[in-house]
């Protein structure tokens, strides 16, 4: 599935966490800038956030299977299009490591552009729908992503959010998918939706450099 950097200390930013990870660093991109021009006085157009750059350069590739296919190579390539460090700038690069990609945050502060490493990710998903004549139907999925790397495209409620990815499954290209990264059940109406995930996730920040 790609390539990953050694986590930091135990209790350091890049230590790994359970589905309910929390790290302790928090970064921030660079704004785009908005004001006036110095000399002309007039309105400067909007520039892209370095966030929104990374993004962009994903989303461009959506539906075709970037460099060597690997997820490392899409995540690594826009980060390093768009200006910011990579995994490289942060530790060693090998074939079985978690990553490290950036200043560390926290899934409670997760934004588009961000990134998340998982080791063993698994989610089962379990619809159970109660008919008003009695009868009842349930649906199940299962999501896995051994040692994975996605790209934060935005951020939803109840630990849901979409991602741009690739080599998922093995071989496919950049898409966009729904990851679960928190266990969760809800109901509506005569539906129950369970959610259960397990593994482990780390959160970075890209970094200009």
């Amino acid at each position: 599935m790609g390539n990953g950097l050694l986590p930091g200390p135990a209790d350091g930013p890049g230590s790994p966490h359970l589905d309910e990870g929390t790290l302790p660093r928090v970064g921030t991109p660079p704004p785009g800038s908005i004001g006036l021009d110095t000399k002309s006085g007039a309105k400067s157009a909007p520039q892209q956030s370095l966030s929104d750059r990374v993004l962009a350069y994903a989303r461009q590739r959506i539906g075709q299977v970037h460099g060597d296919g690997e997820c490392f190579t899409l995540v690594d390539d826009a980060l390093r299009n768009a200006g910011a460090k990579s995994a490289a700038d942060f530790g060693k690069v090998g074939p079985d490591i978690d990553y490290v990609w950036g200043p560390a945050v926290t899934r409670a502060t997760l934004q588009p552009g961000d990134i998340i490493q998982m080791r063993d990710y698994h989610a089962d998903i379990k619809t159970h729908t109660d008919h008003p004549d009695g009868s009842s139907d349930t649906d199940e999925s299962s999501e896995d992503r051994p040692h994975h790397t996605a790209l934060v495209e935005s951020v939803g409620t109840g630990g849901v959010v979409t991602v741009l990815e690739q080599n998922v499954p093995d071989g496919s290209a950049v898409t966009r998918n729904v990851l679960h990264l928190t266990s969760s059940s809800s109901s509506a109406g005569g539906t129950t939706k369970t959610v259960t995930v397990t593994g482990q996730f780390w959160f970075y920040r890209p970094q200009a450099r």
